[in-house]
């Protein structure tokens, strides 16, 4: 059984164009993170409700309304 734990919730600041290689994802809080892969889908919306999750020792985000998720890396 994957056991996913939330690191953080928050909403992203301004734009939020969906995913592209290596995107850097900033929070209200100030809080960075980066895409880690090279997945790619578009979706727009503007200060998406988001969360950072771990599971098996890699962190997620996931945005309100988008059905995939990308793996992250903090930065800040």
């Amino acid at each position: 059984m994957d056991v996913v734990n939330v690191i953080t919730k928050g909403t992203i600041k301004g734009k939020f164009m969906g995913f592209k290689s290596y995107t850097t994802f900033e929070f209200t809080d100030g809080q960075k993170w980066r895409q880690n892969d090279t997945k790619f889908l578009h979706h727009y919306a503007f200060n998406p409700e988001a969360q950072i999750t771990q599971k098996e020792g890699k962190y997620y985000l996931e945005v309100k309304d988008v059905s995939e998720t990308v793996e992250v890396r903090r930065l800040k």
